[in-house]
């Protein structure tokens, strides 16, 4: 939501961010800076931490310009179920450490022995609002995956499993004795127990409901964490190896990923030049003349998506996909989420300057 972004160095230069990209469901952006003599820290394998192991956390707590914290690792593959929480989706598996993390620490470097950085600081768990022993990173195996995608297409392409599923081991979850037997008979004692199967995703045909995953690529899957982590590293059009329990035998199957509209196709994060169109604000005198609350006005029409829907130059936006538009940044936003969804179609409803009615159906599908 920043207008400007300033980048302050430890060498004090201050310099002028870009956003490249930003995934809401990791917390992470990926921001351009441009000029010489950059330090830069090498990334380790977050994969290959122990629990136990020595870490640093670095960030400016409390306003401290870069303070460094040390701890150990105390877990790997956490899950705060702080999706749950904020009601939007998130992926979670971080590592867990005892290091000093206070507000301010988040975006800091979670580091090795070594010096490699293995994690981005990311969520303080506190009853106080201070630090107790507690801070979350975000595995340098995810930014990873994360930050080329952002660099890249400008968003995340993202491969789902498509199945809804309960963790075995998970104690927080109250299940009845009906439940209970029903694991008992599965014959697991941890993994994710697959309830049902989404027509059209990754697993259709593929797994069958009752499977337990216990693995994937090779690498053992305990709890929900650990399969989003596995995913997390993959693009749709990936193939994986799942390792399931299947009437108490141990299953390889190879399934091909596919994204959230069930395709393997790349989702490019369309900016508002696809639409080649210029807009502002309607002007508080033709707000006056028109009788109008708000909209935004389309000040000039090139080559684009707006061209090819017969936009023409003045047409004034009052909503687009149902969503009353007040500014630019409101049509963006309501972009960005168009081209993410299925149907890929921008409805903007509106008027002329003349009093005229109209509206539109922008097609926002890329080869």
């Amino acid at each position: 939501g920043a207008d400007e972004i300033s980048v302050p160095l430890n060498d004090n230069r201050q310099l002028k961010g870009r956003i490249i990209g930003t995934d809401e469901v990791t917390d992470l952006a990926l921001i351009k800076i441009e000029g010489d003599d950059f330090p830069t820290i090498p990334v380790g394998d977050s994969d290959a931490l122990k629990v136990g192991e020595w870490v640093l956390a670095v960030g400016n707590p409390f306003n401290l310009t870069s303070t460094v914290t040390a701890g150990i690792v105390s877990a790997k593959a956490r899950s705060l179920g702080m999706g749950q929480q904020t009601g939007k989706q998130s992926i979670e598996s971080y590592i867990q450490t005892d290091a000093a993390i206070n507000q301010g620490n988040s975006g800091g470097a979670l580091v090795n022995a070594r010096g490699e950085l293995v994690g981005i600081n990311s969520v303080l768990y506190s009853p106080t609002g201070a630090y107790s022993g507690y801070g979350f990173a975000i595995p340098a195996s995810i930014m990873k995956k994360v930050v080329a995608d952002l660099k890249e297409y400008g968003t995340v392409q993202r491969a789902i499993l498509g199945i809804k599923g309960t963790p075995i081991n998970d104690e927080q979850q109250l299940m009845d004795e009906a439940m209970k037997k029903q694991i008992k008979d599965l014959g697991a004692v941890d993994g994710v127990w697959v309830r049902e199967i989404i027509e059209g995703g990754s697993a259709a045909g593929k797994l069958q409901e009752n499977d337990v995953i216990i693995g994937i690529d090779g690498k053992r899957v305990k709890n929900f964490a650990e399969l989003q982590e596995g995913l997390a590293k993959h693009r749709p059009g990936d193939k994986v190896t799942v390792k399931v329990l299947r009437d108490k035998k141990e299953k390889d199957i190879e399934l091909t990923l596919k994204n959230e509209q069930g395709t393997t196709k790349v989702v490019k994060n369309a900016g508002m030049e696809i639409l080649g169109a210029a807009f502002r604000e309607v002007p508080q005198e033709l707000k006056k003349q028109l009788n109008l609350g708000s909209g935004v006005e389309v000040t000039g029409v090139t080559e684009g998506k707006m061209k090819a829907a017969g936009v023409r130059k003045g047409f004034i936006i009052l909503k687009a996909n149902g969503q009353v538009i007040r500014t630019v940044n409101d049509l963006e936003d309501v972009l960005k989420a168009a081209t993410l969804s299925p149907d890929q179609v921008l409805f903007l409803s509106g008027m002329f300057p003349s009093g005229k009615r109209a509206n539109y159906a922008v097609d926002l599908t890329q080869e």
